[in-house]
């Protein structure tokens, strides 16, 4: 359920990027336009030069934005085919199970005897005997 989440949500802030870089590019195109034809009605003044410079500044921004525009809908492509795309499913493995068919006692000698000749004393625990 974690992952869905995950993956509407980077849907969704991709196409907002995409859709303001879109938006971007529309309004640098409207003032290349507007720009350029602005500098060619006040040919040989200063003004002419400021809004021929506008036009070139906007020209290399709206590039900046075609490439940023570009890259965000290869990365917007390249996530849903590697959503959609699914690999064949593991078959479950029970490791618990699988330890325990593997696990084996060490075998003792004499089952019934205790091979120390001590005798357990239960007043004893955990005394060392230092005989």
């Amino acid at each position: 359920m974690e992952m869905k989440t995950q993956r509407r949500l980077h849907a969704v802030n991709s196409i907002i990027l995409i859709v303001a870089l879109i938006a971007m590019a529309a309004g640098l195109v409207t003032l290349t336009l507007l720009t350029a034809r602005a500098a060619e009605e006040v040919k040989g003044t200063d003004l002419h030069m400021v809004l021929a410079r506008l036009a070139w500044v906007a020209t290399a921004l709206l590039c900046l934005t075609l490439v940023l525009l570009l890259w965000a809908v290869m990365r917007f492509v390249r996530s849903r085919i590697q959503f959609s795309t699914k690999g064949t499913p593991i078959p479950y493995v029970d490791a618990w199970a699988l330890a325990g068919k593997r696990f084996k006692l060490p075998e003792e000698d004499d089952e019934g005897e205790d091979s120390d000749s001590e005798d357990d004393d239960p007043d004893d625990e955990g005394r060392i005997d230092l005989r």
